[in-house]
């Protein structure tokens, strides 16, 4: 919204037999001077005269829908009516801007009035606040199918998660070596009557995230949701044995690659004003982590940073940005913990079980729905329970 001093507007309306009933009727005010031609010329007008308030009726209208138009309230005025106008005269309402302060949406006018014999029959000035909107109704998302991208696909979460989208529209199945375990995924897809791509790439590269996410836009024309879900092998290290290659491994395909897919979505779901999307964290984050996983962790805790930040920078795009963090799940992920641990965890459960990949793939498609609109920067907890 822009406006400066001496922008004009202009509205030409007709004071007709019709329009002055119908105001009297609402009003109430039916005085003979304005009904009865008769009545008038006895009081020294040739014929009925209009109301005066009609004027300023159609001057609120040009308010509201014209200048400055949605979220206009008429703060004051001073007005004068100048001369009578009478039934059927056909008015001129000219509207001009005095002062425009748009950090404190206050808007200045002055307005004129005239008859078609070019007499200034009203004038005066406006005070109008301009508002903003603080709240609306949740935006819809584009019409028609969304396009999504789900990292580490083949298997595990992101299987479950490829699945449940695919409902919404096509699917694009990343992997990095399984490459049966996508096609697997894929099939599933088509042969409920889904839209599915495998796409292989090794995000512990540089620029392959950005690669993959140039490849699924060029193939579906649009990308709608991005799930990050690729990890790499989880074997637990001792920090006294660790070294940098282990940090560097999960670093490069939780954070780095992180930031390229962000980066090259940013352009093609910004074109469209919406996007949804989400990263896979892990109930370490809230709880106390086990001995061995410091690398796992680390590259974990350093991506939750990454979503809040980048949650903040493109929700004015129409972006929402979120992390879902299971607890142990049944997946190739958790096959290095021993049966028995995953007993006891599954009894300490609230829940009494342990997570499923459906668990984390129902959280991750509710996230990337029009109904979540409005959540943004969260870590959703997926783990039946506190985490202690």
């Amino acid at each position: 919204m822009d406006f400066h001093a001496g922008q004009q507007f202009t509205e030409r309306f007709v004071l007709d037999a019709e329009v002055v009933k119908r105001f009297a009727a609402f009003s109430g005010d039916v005085n003979p001077l304005h009904m009865d031609s008769a009545e008038a010329r006895s009081y020294g007008f040739p014929q009925a005269v209009a109301h005066g308030a009609i004027q300023v009726a159609y001057l609120s209208r040009m308010i509201g829908m014209v200048v400055p138009g949605a979220g206009a309230l008429w703060t004051g005025h001073q007005l004068r009516w100048l001369k009578p106008v009478y039934v059927g005269d056909e008015i001129e309402l000219k509207v001009q801007v005095r002062s425009w302060s748009a950090s404190a949406g206050l808007l200045q006018l002055q307005f004129f009035a005239s008859n078609t014999k070019g007499e200034h029959v009203m004038q005066g000035e406006a005070e109008v606040k301009v508002g903003r909107k603080l709240a609306a109704n949740a935006p819809a998302g584009p019409d028609g199918e969304r396009v999504a991208l789900v990292t580490g696909a083949s298997g595990g979460i992101g299987a479950a998660t490829a699945l449940a989208l695919a409902a919404n529209g096509p699917v694009a199945v990343h992997y990095h070596s399984n490459a049966a375990g996508a096609e697997a995924v894929v099939k599933q897809i088509v042969d409920a009557g889904g839209k599915a791509c495998a796409f292989q790439a090794d995000l512990g590269q540089a620029g392959a995230a950005e690669q993959l996410v140039q490849a699924v836009a060029a193939e579906f024309g649009q990308l709608d949701v991005l799930v990050h879900g690729a990890t790499t092998s989880l074997t637990p290290v001792a920090l006294k044995d660790s070294n940098p290659a282990d940090f560097e491994a999960f670093w490069r395909v939780q954070v780095a690659a992180s930031q390229e897919l962000l980066k090259t979505v940013i352009p093609v779901m910004g074109a469209r004003k919406h996007g949804r999307c989400v990263f896979l964290g892990t109930s370490y984050l809230f709880g106390q982590p086990p001995a061995g996983l410091a690398h796992y962790v680390a590259a974990k805790q350093a991506l939750w940073g990454m979503v809040r930040s980048a949650s903040l920078e493109l929700a004015p795009l129409g972006i929402t940005v979120n992390m879902i963090s299971p607890s142990m799940t049944v997946t190739a992920l958790s096959a290095h913990v021993p049966q028995r641990v995953r007993e006891v965890e599954a009894m300490k459960n609230p829940c009494r079980r342990l997570a499923t990949p459906e668990d984390s793939a129902a959280a991750i498609a509710w996230l990337a729905s029009d109904a979540a609109s409005f959540v943004n920067g969260v870590n959703l907890p997926v783990t039946g329970g506190p985490v202690v």
